[in-house]
């Protein structure tokens, strides 16, 4: 079962005894996931198709919950490996109640007005619409991707101008014959589906995005310490050349006590960073310090040892 689809089986469990909101999820099921069929002499078939079980069920309690309309429940094995069982509820008597009462045929600008000014009604419509014809990406991928598939100009529009109420940068493209109304922005996706009532779903999408983020974060560190400690290890490594040189050619004498005390440190400490240096030599030899001082000693070692090369060579 994907992800999407365990969305759409919370959703349906979601209370919805007020008769207006109950009203507004059946309102948007029958018209984005309903098949209309003519029959003739002004008779519609209703036709509504899903993978779930649970979800044919609620749809069909939404249908009864306003009129005990007779009802064929059917199933149908699709041929293809990657498809499962197609559950269908057919309506072909008594549909004229459902069509004049849901105004399926008409596009009511009023009635689109109506569910705007109401919060809830438009919660409850987007709710349906998403049951109907929506699909959200698996938090296990990165590709966040929230995405209503309608059929209907008029609706996808519709659609769109709900979600931009709650400034969610809805956008719309054209896919084949349908318009897609899709959202990407993590944040805004996880409030729809929050806004629609897939509270648990939501609950583990930000677990999954905080686990993910603290997993980059360690990656990222990880990275950024192995770095470091590569440049570090590459500076010792050229420091340490220059102090074997010093030690075998140069008169040690003439140096600074406090190049020889700073050779002798790095010396026992080959993998320690600047930082850890000033440590030790802070904590065993009582020198303060800085980062910036020791490199301008390091600095002075590499210029004692280049210009006495240069002059035994010469």
């Amino acid at each position: 079962m994907s992800f999407a689809l365990d969305v759409k089986e919370e959703l349906s469990r979601v209370n919805v005894d007020n008769y207006n909101e109950r009203f507004a999820v059946l309102e948007a099921i029958l018209k984005n996931g309903f098949e209309y069929n003519l029959l003739g002499l002004g008779k519609i078939k209703l036709i509504y198709s899903s993978r779930s079980n649970t979800l044919t069920r609620y749809v069909i309690k939404l249908l009864t919950s306003f009129h005990k309309v007779p009802y064929e429940l059917y199933q149908r094995q699709i041929m293809r490996f990657d498809k499962p069982i197609l559950f269908f509820v057919e309506l072909s008597e008594g549909t004229d109640v459902f069509v004049e009462e849901f105004n399926l045929l008409n596009d009511s600008q009023a009635r689109k007005k109506e569910i705007l000014s109401n919060e809830i009604e438009k919660a409850c419509y987007l709710r349906g619409t998403f049951i109907a014809k929506g699909s959200v990406n698996d938090p296990d991928t990165s590709n966040y991707h929230l995405e209503f598939n309608l059929n209907n100009d008029n609706e996808a529009v519709f659609i769109q101008t709900i979600l931009n109420s709650y400034n969610y940068n809805a956008r719309i493209t054209k896919r084949r014959d349908n318009y897609v109304v899709y959202v990407k922005e993590i944040e805004a996706i996880c409030d729809i589906l929050r806004i629609i009532g897939a509270k648990e779903t939501v609950f583990n999408l930000e677990d999954k995005i905080i686990t993910r983020g603290l997993k980059s974060q360690t990656k990222r560190q990880i990275n950024f310490d192995i770095a470091n400690q590569s440049k570090t290890n590459e500076a010792a490594k050229n420091e340490l050349r220059y102090i074997r040189y010093l030690e075998y050619y140069y008169p040690l004498e003439k140096l600074d006590p406090k190049l020889l005390l700073l050779m002798k440190v790095r010396k026992e400490n080959p993998e320690a960073s600047l930082n850890e240096l000033c440590q030790i030599l802070l904590e065993r030899y009582d020198e303060k310090v800085t980062k910036s001082g020791l490199n301008h000693r390091f600095r002075k070692l590499k210029e004692i040892a280049i210009d006495y090369q240069k002059r035994r060579q010469d």
